[in-house]
C-alpha cells in the first residue's frame, strides 16, 4: 500500500480539493508583521548606533542659563570642550573640578569648555550644581534631549572634544581629567 492509499480515508468521498484562498485578513496580518519588523528593526538600528567619535560634529544651539545663546559652528577657530552632565550624576560631580581647571588653563589660548545639561529634574538643581563647584564656562539645558540625541549621548558624563576645524577629535565616556585631556587639548590649540 503506498503512501496515497493510506491518506485516502482521510477525504470525504466525492470532495474535490480546495486551493486556500488568500483573503484581506491574510493580507492584513502579514502587513502587521512587516509593519512591526520593521519598527522592531528601526530601534535596533538606533540601540546599536554609537556616538559619533570622528568627523564633523553635529551643530546645534544652545541657550545658556545666563540666558545668552550659543551655536556650534559660531564657535569655528576655537577648541571645544564638550560636556554633557547632570547634578545627580556622581561621575559628574568628580569631573567637575578638572573641567573648570581645563577652562581656566586654556580659555585664553582659545578653548571653549561648553556644559550641557541633560536629564535633570529642575533648572534650580542645575543652577545648584554650577554654584556648588563654581563653574564660569558656559552651561545651559539640553530641553527635551534635542543636542543629546544628536550625539547619542546614553548617559551622563560623556564629552566631545571637537578641533579649530569643527571635527570631532575625541568621544570621553564618563568622568574626564585634566592631566587625560591637557596635552591633546595644548596639541589642538597650537595648531
Amino acid at each position: 500500500m503506498n503512501e496515497a492509499d493510506q491518506l485516502d480515508f482521510l477525504e470525504t468521498p466525492g470532495a474535490e480539493r480546495r486551493r486556500p484562498r488568500f483573503s484581506w485578513g491574510n493580507l492584513a496580518l502579514l502587513l502587521g508583521i512587516v509593519a512591526v519588523a520593521g519598527v522592531l528593526g528601526l530601534q535596533l538600528a538606533r540601540q546599536n548606533a554609537t556616538q559619533p567619535t570622528s568627523g564633523g560634529a553635529p551643530d546645534f544651539q544652545l541657550t545658556r542659563y545666563d540666558g545668552g545663546e550659543m551655536r556650534l559652528s559660531e564657535l569655528r577657530g576655537r577648541v571645544v570642550l564638550i560636556n554633557f552632565w547632570a547634578s545627580w550624576c556622581p561621575p559628574c560631580r568628580d569631573e567637575a573640578p578638572d573641567l573648570q581647571a581645563l577652562h581656566e588653563v586654556y580659555k585664553d589660548a582659545g578653548l571653549v569648555v561648553l556644559g550641557i545639561n541633560i536629564l535633570e529634574s529642575s533648572r534650580q538643581k542645575a543652577l545648584d550644581f554650577i554654584d556648588e563647584f563654581a563653574l564660569t564656562y558656559p552651561n545651559g539645558e539640553d530641553i527635551g534631549q534635542f543636542i543629546a540625541n544628536l550625539y547619542r549621548v546614553e548617559g551622563p558624563p560623556e564629552s566631545f572634544l571637537i578641533d579649530k576645524q569643527g571635527n570631532i577629535k575625541r568621544f570621553i565616556l564618563g568622568a574626564l581629567r585634566f592631566d587625560d585631556l591637557s596635552e591633546t587639548i595644548a596639541d589642538l590649540l597650537a595648531d
